[in-house]
């Protein structure tokens, strides 16, 4: 960035261009956060669709071997 003013003060438009990045920096972390957290919902989700399908075709199992043996 630029220089300094004297007293170790910047130029008013560096430090909104300084705020502007940092926000975009934030920004940028909450996303990722954000879509870390998706990935892991959908994984969650992908596994209790896999639990409730086993449960319900070993119901069904059952059921038809109950049916049949009548």
């Amino acid at each position: 960035m630029g220089e300094p003013f004297p007293g170790g003060r910047v130029a008013n438009g560096e430090m909104e261009m300084n705020a502007q990045a940092t926000k975009l920096h934030a920004a940028e972390n909450d996303l990722k956060q954000l879509m870390a957290d998706v990935a892991r919902a959908a994984e969650k989700a992908q596994e209790a669709v896999a639990r409730i399908t086993s449960k319900a075709a070993t119901a069904t199992t059952e059921t038809e071997s109950t049916t049949s043996s009548r």
